[in-house]
């Protein structure tokens, strides 16, 4: 698998870092009759992650490419929204047959798998029960006394900032994911991360400045 990225990648990786935060895993929620083995449909890993990815301001494109040596290619590109940085991943699955079905079922292979790969999903088993269709998720914590309880999207916007090291860090995570927290969180959630915020930012260190 072939990686490339945007020049800089410093509010992407954040955002994937809430991301993975919260993630867990796939539900294997398929089974395949020809070797009586379970996987996670292209269906499950889209219901996955997609809210979560939505809630860090991640957006996903995927496509098909050329058929070389009996080979296909899947691109997989993560976006983020509000800086405009990216991420892209191409990998190759080999076709069963060179016809119309074989490709389709390779492209759809490919896209969950890949997906699966770029985001770190694994898949995991159901419980004993079969009751859930995803995996258990952590409780809401309280992150300040006082504060309301974040949602499991308020507790990625807090950790993402938290990964800021200087103040002129902090400031432009803070002006880059205003919109986004806005449409995201409860108005609660924003102004607890925003408290959080300004309660870091007497810790950070000023930006260093490069003479000239």
């Amino acid at each position: 698998m072939t990686i490339t990225t945007s020049p800089e990648i410093n509010h992407i990786a954040a955002a994937l870092l809430a991301f993975q935060a919260t993630a867990t895993g796939v539900v294997k929620d398929s089974k395949n009759p020809h070797f009586k083995n379970r996987y996670a449909s292209l269906e499950a890993v889209i219901d996955e992650a997609r809210p979560q990815l939505q809630a860090v301001g991640i957006a996903w494109m995927q496509a098909p490419g050329g058929i070389n040596g009996g080979n296909i290619e899947m691109t997989t590109m993560l976006l983020h929204a509000a800086s405009g940085q990216w991420m892209s991943s191409t990998m190759e699955i080999p076709l069963g047959k060179q016809d119309p079905q074989s490709a389709g079922s390779a492209v759809t292979y490919s896209q969950r798998y890949a997906l699966m790969a770029t985001l770190g999903l694994p898949p995991v088993d159901d419980d004993a029960e079969g009751a859930m269709r995803s995996p258990p998720r952590p409780a809401p914590v309280k992150v300040t006394s006082g504060a309301e309880t974040l949602s499991q999207a308020g507790r990625g916007f807090m950790l993402a900032m938290q990964m800021a090291e200087t103040r002129d860090d902090l400031g432009e995570w803070m002006n880059t994911n205003a919109a986004e927290m806005e449409r995201a969180l409860s108005p609660g959630e924003v102004q607890q991360i925003r408290n959080a915020g300004r309660a870091r930012y007497m810790t950070l260190p000023e930006t260093e400045r490069k003479a000239g």
